[in-house]
């Protein structure tokens, strides 16, 4: 089980790919790179919610908070320019006010791979 992502986000947010790898250095310049694991390709998203109300920012504020809070709570997230959902949790969330009664919401988003 997870919780479905749906707070519309703005240009601002952006992806980090990431690939696993562990790396050997033999000197004189010489490298070999091996992949670390079954899953090489990570991402990590710089995320600007759209700014919304006091309640609906606390509401977003709560489901990113609980997403580290065991595997039942991932967010689920279909990212910008994509077309499938992938499991992500929430890390440096900061909430702003800026303005009479808007917010606005960033985080970062890791991509995660459960066992569900």
């Amino acid at each position: 089980m997870s919780v479905n992502l749906t707070y519309e986000v703005t240009y601002n947010t952006n992806k980090r790919p990431q690939t696993r790898v562990n790396e050997a250095n033999f000197g004189d310049g010489y490298r070999q790179y091996v992949g670390d694991g079954i899953n090489l390709d990570n991402e990590e998203w710089n995320v600007d919610f759209v700014p919304v109300s006091l309640i609906q920012a606390n509401n977003l504020e709560l489901i990113l908070l609980n997403s580290l809070k065991g595997t039942s709570n991932y967010l689920k997230w279909t990212p910008p320019g994509e077309s499938v959902a992938k499991y992500y949790t929430a890390r440096q969330i900061q909430k702003l006010s800026i303005g009479p009664d808007k917010w606005r919401i960033t985080c970062q988003l890791r991509r995660e791979f459960p066992l569900i």
